[in-house]
C-alpha cells in the first residue's frame, strides 16, 4: 500500500470513567435471585453471590455497523431519531447483535430496518471498542458493502438518510466518534478488508 494512503485505524473510544461497570451491576443473582451486595466494586471486580457462588460477568454489548457504499463510492449515513440516545445527529447504520443472529445476518437486519436496503456484505475493515459513557460499552464489527435492491427509506431509529462524499462527511455532526473516523479512514482509500466467506452471501 502507498505510504501516503495509510491512516491510523482508531481501534478504542474512550469517554467513560474507569469505574463505569458499577452503573451496569445487577441488584439481584440471575442464578438463585439473591440480591447482590451494595458496593462499589474494583475496576475488573465481579459479582459474586453469597448464596450461590455463581458469578456475574460483565461484558461489552456486541454490535455492528456497516459502510453502505453506492456506485459512485458515496456512503449512505442516518440521521437518529430526536428522542434516540445521541439524537438528531448522524451516524452509519447498525445495531446490537441477537443471540440468535450471526453478525452477518445482524449487518442485513440492521441496514434492511434503518434504510430500506438489501445489501452485500464484501467485508470486515475493523472491530472498535466504544466506552460510549459510563452506562454504554459497546464491542462493533466495522463491515463494508454495498446496496444490491431496495430504495433508500429511513425506518427504526432514523428519520432522514444521505449519501455523503469526502467533501460532504467533512461538514457532518456524527453521533459517535468512531463513524467519522471510520469514514475518515474510508475516504482516504486506506481500509484494508478481510474478505466475507463467499459461501454465506450465496445462502
Amino acid at each position: 500500500m502507498d505510504e501516503r494512503c495509510r491512516v491510523h485505524l482508531y481501534q478504542v473510544f474512550s469517554h467513560s470513567g474507569p469505574l463505569a461497570g458499577n452503573n451496569r451491576r445487577l441488584r439481584h443473582c440471575p442464578q438463585c435471585g439473591a440480591r447482590f451486595a451494595e458496593r462499589v466494586l474494583a475496576r475488573f471486580e465481579r459479582q459474586r453471590c453469597e448464596r450461590c457462588a455463581a458469578v456475574h460477568h460483565l461484558n461489552p454489548a456486541p454490535g455492528i455497523t456497516m459502510l453502505v457504499r453506492s456506485a459512485a463510492g458515496e456512503i449512505l449515513i442516518g440521521r437518529r431519531r430526536a428522542t434516540a440516545r445521541y439524537g438528531n445527529r448522524w451516524c452509519l447504520p447498525g445495531g446490537y447483535i441477537e443471540y440468535e443472529e450471526s453478525f452477518i445476518d445482524t449487518a442485513r437486519r440492521e441496514v434492511r430496518e434503518e434504510t430500506g436496503l438489501e445489501v452485500r456484505i464484501d467485508g470486515i475493515v475493523n472491530v472498535v471498542s466504544n466506552h460510549l459513557d459510563d452506562c454504554h460499552h459497546t464491542l462493533v464489527i466495522v463491515l463494508l458493502g454495498e446496496m444490491v435492491a431496495g430504495s433508500p427509506e429511513p425506518g427504526d431509529d432514523l428519520t432522514a438518510l444521505k449519501w455523503i462524499d469526502r467533501h460532504a462527511h467533512a461538514g457532518i455532526d456524527y453521533a459517535f466518534e468512531a463513524d467519522r473516523r471510520i469514514i475518515d479512514g474510508y475516504f482516504a482509500g486506506g481500509l484494508q478488508m478481510l474478505p466475507i466467506d463467499a459461501r454465506i452471501e450465496q445462502r
